[in-house]
């Protein structure tokens, strides 16, 4: 991301160096226990990288209801405020899902679980997998045409209207579909949503999910650096997960290392990299800040939105 007059640039030396609370330090064990798959994060980028961001997050959330406050104040009116909702976007294998576990671990700690976190995941609104076959569109899952854009709208209204109780769709890897079941949140304060195409905007829409977003953050990298990720997962993956016979990718353990190469790249160069370049990477803009990584997965650069 070259340098935008609309956003503070730090370095990673200089954002490091900003006012931070030692105390919600994660141990290594913490650490390790949320790490995604080939994700290289450390305890020197909990301390160098989230610790500030954690602060801001935690400003702004203050700000917000602050401000609430003040406006109900102003209108005689008592209501509590909706959730605080944070959106977490970027490409498949960037390393999203590790950091929106991070951040949730850590927001508990700052509020010293006096706030309740929850931690969304986009995957639970693709449509099930025999409707995009139904749609022919299974070879575009990811896209944004393969969520159920008004599923996901209606879970965000819900939110922002302080339902008592919601039921969230649950998305499983193993089977590579939505399941049927759901998981129930309760009045949660603060929202973690991540997913891929999380900031899309569609044009022909009533609605932006941006619209219910009070914080946003976009992980960036080069697209060669995200793709050389996503072939060393696909392989650990094929080493692990992949084995057992019940995944939905076991069938790709059965054939050569050079066959699987060619089937990962195919699945990059068609899939996931068109859907990066025709609109996750589009979304970037949009986002309040841009965590930019270098090609050894480390965060090394910051944009925060002025």
């Amino acid at each position: 991301m070259n340098d935008d007059k609309n956003y503070f640039h730090f370095k990673r030396e200089m954002w490091q160096h900003l006012e931070i609370s030692e105390d919600q330090l994660l141990t290594a064990e913490e650490l390790e226990e949320i790490r995604g798959l080939n994700d290289r994060i450390s305890l020197e980028d909990i301390s160098e990288i989230y610790l500030p961001l954690i602060k801001l997050v935690a400003m702004e959330y203050h700000e917000a209801i602050f401000i609430h406050e003040e406006k109900l104040r102003f209108l005689q009116k008592k209501e509590t405020r909706a959730p605080f909702i944070i959106a977490l976007a970027g490409s498949v294998a960037v390393g999203k899902s590790t950091t929106a576990r991070v951040l949730k671990l850590m927001l508990d700690r700052w509020f010293s679980k006096t706030r309740k976190v929850e931690l969304i995941t986009t995957d639970g609104f693709l449509y099930p997998n025999k409707i995009l076959e139904e749609k022919g569109i299974m070879d575009r899952k990811g896209f944004p045409e393969s969520y159920d854009k008004e599923r996901f709208a209606a879970f965000l209204k819900e939110l922002k209207q302080n339902k008592p109780t919601i039921d969230v769709p649950m998305y499983s890897h193993f089977t590579y579909d939505v399941l049927e079941e759901t998981r129930t949140i309760e009045r949660p304060n603060i929202v973690i949503i991540e997913g891929i195409n999380v900031l899309q905007a569609d044009i022909q829409a009533n609605i932006f999910p941006s619209d219910f977003f009070d914080f946003s953050v976009y992980m960036d990298a080069k697209e060669e650096d995200i793709k050389r990720w996503y072939l060393e997962r696909f392989f650990m993956l094929r080493e692990t997960a992949f084995q057992d016979e019940s995944s939905y990718f076991h069938p790709y353990t059965k054939i050569s290392t050079k066959e699987a190469e060619e089937f990962a790249l195919e699945v990059w160069d068609t899939i996931n990299g068109v859907n990066l370049k025709e609109n996750i990477e589009k979304t970037k803009y949009r986002a309040n800040v841009v965590l930019a990584k270098g090609a050894d997965h480390l965060v090394s650069d910051i944009y925060l939105r002025k």
